[in-house]
């Protein structure tokens, strides 16, 4: 029966082990199989012929980066759909990322992959310790270590994207018609040697430390007794956020990233174990000061918060870290390209180091974030001067008292005039972005109408734009990758993990095909 098929990886190292002593030759292909087609029944047909046993490994929903709206199945159906293919043995959903420790775990004695993933080598690549190489040669790297080989076959598995990019409903209209005019002008090769382009910025980075809690519960009856709504706790999970997640971000889209922060001393060992060892992490501890903690409550069913609290009081920079932070900032003109400031209004930043970042004399990038803890309180218009900001609608239009909607572009316009010519990048939720400069407006719709989960979105869209205006990149293009980003982070609860160059030029590829 076809649900005898489906194993569990820890399970099919167990089968594997066993049919490998009757002499059995094993053969695996990974991928996404999110939409079959003829060329992949031809595919797994030829990969069967390779020997006894066929394992195909799918990729999980988390992973799928093949563009807006997919995965179009999840991945139970998708696994159940080729098990029930006849010349499929077993199949497996695979927990990460890669194909990389699957690999490592079952040891096929035949790896095959379809013939075009030649053609994505420079999209499908991880960091090794010679730099970029595809996903394709480490995964050769492995099988070839225990003495498997890689086969790759002649027909086509991929065009099952181009396929979905064409019918695909949950792009709107309005961005396919965006999307062609990029199409037009730029070749996937172009787009991605921009993003590659930059990796050469130095980069600082400033902000408040936060530490974000969630607590998933299954909601139950109404107490009998009060008005209150009955919860039952199933787990937790704690995520590093503010200029954490920002910094991780960063790690893989430029080369020198250093983090100023100010932390207490709760946690400390998750701070500095989670942000990427890549970022040079320059966190000044206050002892017997907390770092901020922001606890929401979510419904595991549907992955709506219910309501949040701050569980610790501002972390307010002492004098001496002060001082501390206003010397770094001082010398950061002659080692770093961009200053990133991720200003979240919980104390981190004082008015000395704003005074001392508007002397900063190379690309000054700031978002001045309104939240449930500082609404009213940590406008942008504190700054006297910026090279670039990103902001929400709100973000924009609040500290200037223009109330109406409609006079968005009007508040742009004067907020960049405030800010010494800043150009400005503005997101407006399920409508997209618009980025000004120089006058002019630049605007691009949103890939997604059904975000998973919104938080932390404008924080990756932020780091992502902040390089690209730092390094000349279009005006056009940048409202363009702001929009791949902010799709791609509304996929991921929060700030699970962090977006890598990797699968934004993936993506980008898949939505210019």
């Amino acid at each position: 029966m076809a649900v005898e098929k489906i194993k569990k990886v820890d399970e099919l190292e167990k089968t594997v082990e066993e049919l490998r002593k009757i002499g059995k030759k094993i053969v695996q292909c990974h991928g996404c199989f999110d939409i079959v087609h003829p060329g992949h029944l031809e595919h797994f047909k030829d990969a069967r012929n390779q020997g006894d046993v066929l394992i195909v490994t799918v990729t999980k929903d988390e992973f799928v980066d093949k563009g807006p709206g997919r995965p179009f199945h999840n991945q139970d159906s998708r696994v159940k759909f080729l098990s029930e293919l006849e010349c499929i043995d077993y199949v497996a959903l695979n927990n990460e990322k890669t194909a990389m420790e699957v690999l490592g775990r079952i040891k096929p004695d035949v790896y095959v992959k379809g013939k075009e993933v030649l053609n994505n080598s420079g999209v499908d690549a991880q960091n090794s310790d010679n730099g970029k190489t595809s996903n394709l040669k480490l995964e050769e790297q492995i099988v070839n270590s225990y003495g498997g080989k890689l086969y790759l076959t002649d027909m086509p598995t991929s065009s099952s994207s181009s396929i979905a990019n064409r019918i695909s409903s949950s792009i709107p209209e309005e961005t396919k018609s965006m999307v062609e005019g990029i199409r037009i002008n730029y070749t996937d090769e172009q787009l991605a040697s921009k993003i590659d382009s930059l990796k050469d910025l130095k980069v600082l980075i400033i902000g408040d430390a936060i530490l974000d809690e969630f607590t998933f519960c299954e909601i139950m009856e109404k107490s009998g007794k009060t008005d209150l709504i009955t919860t039952k706790y199933k787990q937790s999970e704690t995520q590093l956020g503010g200029i954490f997640a920002i910094a991780n971000h960063l790690a893989d889209f430029v080369n020198n990233v250093k983090l100023i922060t100010v932390v207490g001393s709760n946690d400390l060992g998750r701070i500095f174990e989670g942000v990427d060892k890549r970022v040079d992490n320059s966190s000044f501890i206050q002892y017997g000061e907390k770092t901020i903690v922001k606890k929401r409550y979510v419904d595991k069913y549907t992955g709506k918060k219910m309501f949040e609290i701050y569980n610790t009081e501002e972390l307010q920079t002492s004098s001496e870290n002060e001082e501390k932070i206003k010397k770094t900032i001082d010398q950061a003109s002659s080692e770093f390209d961009l200053i990133i400031v991720a200003d979240f209004g919980h104390g981190m930043i004082t008015q000395g180091i704003i005074d001392q970042l508007s002397k900063f004399t190379g690309c000054l990038s700031i978002n001045c974030q309104l939240n449930g803890g500082n609404m009213g309180y940590n406008f942008i218009t504190k700054y006297n001067r910026a090279d670039f900001v990103s902001l929400n609608d709100k973000e924009i239009r609040l500290p200037l008292q223009i109330k109406d909607p409609t006079k968005t572009e009007s508040a742009i316009v004067e907020l960049s005039k405030r800010l010494q010519g800043s150009r400005i990048n503005t997101t407006l939720g399920k409508k997209g972005m618009v980025y000004y400069d120089t006058n002019n407006f630049h605007r691009f719709p949103s890939f997604t109408l059904e975000p998973l989960d919104t938080i932390g979105s404008g924080d990756a869209v932020f780091c992502l734009t902040s390089l690209l205006v730092c390094k000349g990149i279009e005006p056009e293009l940048i409202p363009f990758f702001g929009n791949c980003m902010g799709a791609l982070s509304t996929r991921i609860f929060a700030n699970r993990r962090n977006i890598d160059s990797t699968e934004l030029n993936r993506f980008v590829k898949y939505v210019v095909k």
